[in-house]
């Protein structure tokens, strides 16, 4: 089974299969660098699969990014442009709240800036099961997110769902092994506790999308903003 995927979440459970299979072979990179290649899996983040226009054949993570520790008018956040920042900035215009949101290069700074209170909110990766996500904010101004992470699907369907299951059934099981295991396998260094605890805090759950057409319009609205 040949899989694109980006190398943050979304992947871990798949990298984590790895252990007891060996007929996944994953490459590296953004659903949006594809090109000419014929994967059987696509993994991305939503935003990210709706920004390539591909479809979101399943859902793999829910409640990845987290607004912590409550909504507040200084906000805090990394990656501008990046999938947590485009939906909670779709959450502020839609909901009409009022808040300044500030960036800062790293999650050092950031976390730096909220104990420091230079920033009242972060919005940040679920490595704790602090705050609320950001799919529940959206539920309140009834938009469905369909997920944090999701999948699309060319070929070998069901081998998919199941060596994705099995991922995160390592990751349950065994988490600390599963996770130092997904650290050898990327290409670039993440702490095995980030890989741990984001996975432990976020749901896991591969399943079929409901309808997300205002989710895709959303999308495209505030990526070009």
């Amino acid at each position: 089974m040949k899989v694109i995927a980006a190398p943050g979440p979304v992947c871990y459970p798949l990298v984590a299969a790895m252990m007891e299979r060996k007929d996944i072979d994953i490459e590296f990179k953004k659903s949006s660098e594809i090109g000419n290649d014929k994967p059987d899996v696509v993994l991305d983040s939503t935003v990210s699969l709706v920004k390539s226009g591909l479809p979101i054949d399943y859902v793999t993570i829910n409640g990845l990014s987290r607004v912590a520790p409550k909504l507040g008018y200084k906000v805090g956040m990394t990656r501008k442009g990046g999938a947590a920042d485009i939906l909670f900035r779709a959450y502020v215009g839609e909901s009409k709240k009022d808040v300044e949101i500030e960036y800062f290069e790293n999650m050092s700074d950031l976390m730096g800036a909220l104990n420091s209170n230079k920033v009242d909110t972060v919005v940040v990766p679920a490595i704790d099961n602090s705050g609320v996500s950001i799919e529940e904010y959206m539920k309140k101004i009834n938009v469905n997110i369909p997920g944090s992470c999701g999948a699309t699907v060319y070929n070998n369907e069901k081998e998919f769902v199941d060596a994705y299951n099995l991922g995160i059934k390592l990751l349950k099981e065994k988490p600390e092994e599963a996770a130092k295991f997904v650290v050898e396998h990327l290409p670039m260094q993440f702490p095995v506790e980030f890989v741990a605890n984001t996975m432990k805090n976020s749901n896991l759950n591969v399943h079929k999308p409901e309808n997300y057409d205002v989710f895709v319009n959303l999308v495209k609205k505030y990526s070009s903003q």
